[in-house]
C-alpha cells in the first residue's frame, strides 16, 4: 500500500484520500441544506444513491462515468436544481475515486 512519512509515521495514501473526500461530503451537505434549501433527508438519499451508483458500475470504462456524469448534470437542468446535482456529480466522482483507490492492489 502506498504511505506517506509524516514523522517517521507511514499514513496509507488511501485512508488519507477518504478522510478528504469525508469532509468533502459533510461541506456538500452543508451546502446543499443551507445554500441550496434541499432538505436534509433528500441530500442524504441522494449522496447513499449516487454511492451505490458508483458501486454498480465500479468495473465499466471510464468514458461512461463520463457519460453519467455529464447525464446527472443535465437532469439537474431539466428539474432546475442545477447546482445541486453538479455537487451530487462531484460525490459520485469522489465515490468512483475513492473505490479505485480502496481496490487498487498495492506493492
Amino acid at each position: 500500500m502506498a504511505n506517506i512519512n509524516i514523522k517517521n509515521k507511514k499514513l496509507p495514501v488511501p485512508f488519507l484520500a477518504l478522510a478528504v473526500y469525508l469532509i468533502a461530503l459533510v461541506a456538500i451537505f452543508v451546502v446543499s441544506f443551507k445554500v441550496i434549501g434541499v432538505p436534509i433527508a433528500a441530500v442524504g438519499t441522494f449522496v447513499v444513491l449516487e454511492a451505490l451508483l458508483a458501486a454498480l458500475l465500479a468495473k465499466i470504462p471510464l468514458w461512461v462515468h463520463g457519460l453519467v456524469f455529464i447525464g446527472e448534470i443535465v437532469a439537474g437542468a431539466f428539474f432546475g436544481k442545477v447546482l445541486f446535482m453538479v455537487l451530487m456529480a462531484l460525490v459520485y466522482a469522489g465515490a468512483v475515486c475513492m473505490l479505485f483507490l480502496l481496490t487498487k492492489d498495492y506493492e
